[in-house]
């Protein structure tokens, strides 16, 4: 059973933090504001969650369930993805009103 969680903490850590790491790779190579905004959702709505899952289950290995640390994974985690939403959305338009330069290749929708 030991094995089994330990292969669970490290698949969930491991996992968000390739996440993160591919997001930080594809920022560095976006061409524009409105694409590195795009490409920094995908960090904060999967790779932060994936490794506050694992370190909430490496919490419960360690010193047991309880009710209270559940709910506060969840709210965590709907607040992690609500945040990367509304935060996404919130910057790209101020990205665009801004009047920041766009990638050539970019073909934006009225968005402001």
């Amino acid at each position: 059973m030991n094995v089994v969680l330990l292969v669970v903490v490290g698949v969930l850590c491991i996992g968000g933090a390739l996440f993160v790491l591919t997001s930080a790779l594809a920022m560095l190579r976006a061409r524009d504001g409105l694409s590195r905004i795009n490409v920094l959702s995908g960090a904060t709505g999967m790779g932060i969650p994936w490794m506050v899952t694992g370190v909430y289950v490496h919490h419960v290995w360690t010193h047991g369930f309880d009710v209270v640390d559940l709910i506060k994974l969840l709210v965590a985690i709907a607040g992690f993805i609500i945040m990367s939403s509304v935060a996404s959305n919130a910057l790209g338009r101020a990205a665009y009103r801004s009047g920041a330069p766009l990638d050539p290749a970019t073909e934006p929708n009225d968005l402001a």
